[in-house]
């Protein structure tokens, strides 16, 4: 009734008060305006009966709506009538407390559910779905194992999983612990476990980005005195150098923003922009090298590790011998031999006459 009967005066249906009915009632709750307002309503149907005498008569009307206005409408809500009321709130508030008290969880869940009302919220199961990983996080690239216990008194047989895409069944350990291999995981899944018709919460296994080393090339720049020209090795990984050559390595990188270059236990941090990063040393013995990329959320624990063999520069090698001409003993003949790995570009002969 207290719904009905307004929605069919909204609509316009069914039997509706007339202006001056409608002044009685408004007049019996404000006697104050009683008069004022049911004169102010004949002046109006003046005005359509004698259009002739309208402005005059219209300017009486604005008069009476002004004295109408201080009009204190609060009073008509009478609150001493409206206690009377109050007795029939006490049958639904009982009950509200009783359910309150013995079953929280009816209006705790419900509650929860019409204020989350855009999340999925699984039907409450005679047992529960625990997941035993601590960490649901997992580098992209590498398998994740998801252990799953059931906790209850009725536990189903199967368990399935539901990633959003497929539907797995998964591997029984025993009667209340599952097992869910993910090889390669690439993204993050959202997984929902599912058995004896109750599905779980959505649980979701984070994948943080690999940091990637994608190619490594090494510019070798050699010691003057071998007159070649500098060297670019592409795929770099184990060099061999004479000694003394100055080697720039430069790196492409994807999803790092730092590379770990360690050169003989020497490490160096060096810095990425646009992927790329670059690094120099004049290598003069033989030593080991790594390159390690990394990001914010990983570091590799596998880096790169290469050897480098130097080919040291050997001093240069002479012999003299010395023979008297065999004619005059004041002559002299010397004569010798010169060796260097890479040849010799000037030789020097000095001598003291005493």
């Amino acid at each position: 009734f207290l719904i009905i009967k307004p929605l069919l005066a909204m609509l316009k249906l069914g039997k509706h008060l007339s202006f001056d009915e409608a002044s009685v009632i408004i007049g019996n709750h404000f006697s104050d305006i009683k008069d004022k307002l049911l004169n102010t309503l004949q002046l109006h149907q003046l005005s359509e009966n004698r259009p002739e005498n309208n402005q005059l008569i219209l300017a009486s009307i604005d008069q009476k709506i002004l004295e109408l206005k201080p009009v204190p409408f609060y009073s008509a809500v009478r609150i001493n009538d409206n206690k009377k009321y109050l007795k029939y709130l006490f049958i639904p508030l009982s009950v509200i407390l009783l359910i309150a008290i013995i079953a929280p969880a009816i209006l705790r869940e419900g509650t929860n559910s019409f204020l989350k009302y855009d999340e999925y919220i699984a039907p409450k199961a005679p047992f529960s779905f625990s997941v035993l990983n601590k960490n649901l996080t997992v580098t992209q690239g590498d398998d994740f194992t998801l252990n799953l216990k059931l906790v209850g008194n009725e536990l189903p047989a199967e368990v399935y999983v539901e990633d959003a895409k497929n539907t797995y069944k998964l591997d029984k350990e025993n009667i209340s612990k599952f097992n869910y291999n993910i090889k390669n995981i690439q993204s993050d899944k959202k997984l929902i476990f599912k058995g004896g018709g109750f599905s779980s919460s959505v649980f979701t296994v984070t994948v943080k980005p690999r940091p990637e080393l994608l190619n490594a090339t090494a510019t070798l720049s050699y010691p003057p005195y071998l007159g070649k020209k500098a060297e670019v090795i592409a795929n770099v990984g184990d060099l061999l150098l004479p000694e003394g050559t100055q080697v720039t390595w430069s790196f492409k990188t994807g999803k790092s923003n730092a590379l770990l270059f360690v050169l003989n236990n020497s490490e160096h941090v060096l810095k990425i922009e646009n992927d790329l990063s670059a690094f120099k040393a004049t290598i003069k013995n033989n030593s080991k090298y790594s390159i390690t990329p990394k990001n914010d959320f990983v570091m590799l624990r596998d880096s790169l590790s290469h050897q480098i063999t130097v080919i040291k520069d050997q001093s240069p090698g002479i012999s003299v011998e010395e023979k008297t001409d065999s004619i005059s003993n004041k002559a002299l003949y010397f004569n010798g031999q010169v060796t260097d790995d890479y040849g010799f570009s000037r030789l020097s002969f000095k001598y003291n006459i005493k």
